[in-house]
């Protein structure tokens, strides 16, 4: 990961946190967990959820998209 790519993910990682984000997030993993789901699946939907994300969200040249 280029340390410009890092540091979007530390700055969102700070914004979530502060926006109360991590509870939701949180007890979706709860859930999934109940439903019999085990962490590497878990991290497997995530990290799938990120590269969608990423997608929608990354401009041609690797930057953040601001208006996304």
């Amino acid at each position: 990961m280029s340390d410009n790519h890092a540091a979007v993910h530390d700055s969102l990682r700070g914004r979530l946190a502060a926006a109360a984000c991590v509870a939701p997030i949180v007890e979706c993993i709860r859930k999934m967990r109940v439903e019999g789901l085990a962490d590497n699946e878990i991290a497997g939907l995530f990290r799938h959820a990120a590269d969608e994300l990423d997608g929608a969200t990354m401009t041609k040249d690797g930057e953040v998209d601001p208006a996304a």
